[in-house]
């Protein structure tokens, strides 16, 4: 059993290009794994 959950979220276009961006200049394999990194680094400030 796993301890993730399915999350869906909707954002804007521009928001998802910086993601991606993001995803690429960091060598990260997915859109998801992208999301998940920025998320923790926002909460640890």
């Amino acid at each position: 059993m796993s301890d993730k959950e399915r999350v869906e979220i909707r954002m804007p276009k521009v928001i998802l290009e910086k993601v991606d961006a993001y995803r690429k200049q960091n060598g990260l394999t997915t859109r998801t794994s992208a999301i998940l990194e920025l998320i923790r680094k926002g909460l640890k400030k």
